[in-house]
């Protein structure tokens, strides 16, 4: 029971640190390692899915009751906030197509992320279905929901806040480089806002496909942008 007891003393510090050294260790492999794309990818599985689980087990931790679980209904319904995301971020880029050059920017993407034409198919797949997911999975189920469950109604506040910022913190590594400082601000207000509304979804579906799809459109209509562009 002590050891029990020792343990539960230590989870919330370690989700805290767990999801901070992730985002440091992939932050390190984005800007200074700079391997391949696909060598990029395998890594933050590893960093994103493998090390948590491992910590969640070493801690006897377990995932959110019911965070898998789907039914129709649901379905239909993420499908349809999906398509709205989808609908106003296109929105937003034919707004600001004639203030922001996005040819520039996309080229300026595609030269950091070491993706040619030829690969451009695959990567827009994988990132707007396998990348969103290890994402959600670490900053929503991991950071937010599992975090949620183990503190006081103090700690899930702390938890929306440290899981939104850590979410809109760690794509600095990925769009700093790219993005010219205004239109950088605004992304990193717009991705703490996004993983804000990402959190409150999930805490009200007590599962994550609702922040995941939503995460997902919102990756395919950037994909829209950077094919648009290419």
């Amino acid at each position: 029971m002590e050891n029990g007891s020792a343990k539960k003393k230590y989870v919330i510090p370690a989700l805290t640190i767990l999801t901070f050294l992730c985002c440091v260790i992939m932050a390190i492999v984005e800007t200074v390692i700079e391997p391949s794309y696909w060598i990029k990818s395998a890594v933050k599985i590893v960093v994103f899915a493998g090390v948590p689980l491992v910590v969640l087990a070493a801690f006897k931790i377990k995932l959110p009751s019911g965070a898998f679980s789907l039914s129709r209904k649901n379905i239909l319904a993420m499908l349809g906030l999906g398509a709205v995301i989808y609908g106003l971020i296109m929105g937003a880029y034919a707004i600001t197509a004639r203030i922001f050059d996005y040819s520039a920017l996309v080229e300026s993407m595609t030269s950091d992320q070491q993706v040619n034409g030829r690969d451009f198919i695959f990567v827009a797949a994988y990132i707007s279905f396998g990348n969103s997911f290890l994402e959600e999975f670490l900053f929503r189920l991991v950071s937010f929901m599992t975090l949620s469950e183990q503190s006081s109604k103090r700690g899930k506040t702390a938890a929306y806040i440290f899981s939104s910022v850590m979410f809109a913190v760690y794509h600095v590594a990925m769009i700093g480089a790219s993005f010219p400082p205004q239109l950088l601000i605004l992304a990193l207000v717009g991705l703490a806002a996004g993983g804000f509304i990402f959190d409150f979804i999930d805490s009200k579906s007590g599962k994550i496909y609702p922040s995941w799809v939503v995460h997902m459109f919102a990756d395919i209509a950037i994909m829209t942008i950077w094919f648009l562009n290419i």
